[in-house]
């Protein structure tokens, strides 16, 4: 199973991919667990881990928790590889404010937040 931080990444590196903005907060549906993401030019810096993630065309690599290789599918879907272990995982991140990631017989959501989406003023 693919572990929790990287999980987190992948989620936060799938919303990037989708809006083309850097959620800035992450809270994990499922435990309650909030993190705070730092945008940089090249992907992000994830506070928890202090891990410094750098994404490129298909490919997102997240130091000492490993690369995983991505592809978007369609207009929500997403699909990719933890490149070292080989642990596949699928997902959805339409654009909104979720994200959802599916591994084995789990699933694991997302809530994010990104500031640079205008508000909705109807």
């Amino acid at each position: 199973m693919i572990s929790p931080e990287l999980r987190r990444m992948i989620a936060v590196d799938a919303h990037r991919r989708r809006t083309g903005h850097c959620p800035t907060h992450i809270h994990a549906l499922g435990t309650g667990e909030s993190s705070e993401i730092a945008p940089r030019p090249d992907g992000f810096t994830d506070l928890a881990t202090g891990a410094k993630i750098r994404c490129e065309p298909m490919l997102m690599s997240a130091g000492g928790f490993g690369t995983v290789s991505i592809t978007l599918e369609g207009d929500v879907a997403f699909s990719g590889i933890e490149t070292q272990s080989g642990q596949r995982f699928t997902g959805r991140a339409g654009g909104g404010t979720t994200v959802t990631i599916y591994q084995s017989d789990d699933y694991f959501q997302y809530a994010v937040v990104t500031p640079e989406q205008p508000l909705d003023r109807s």
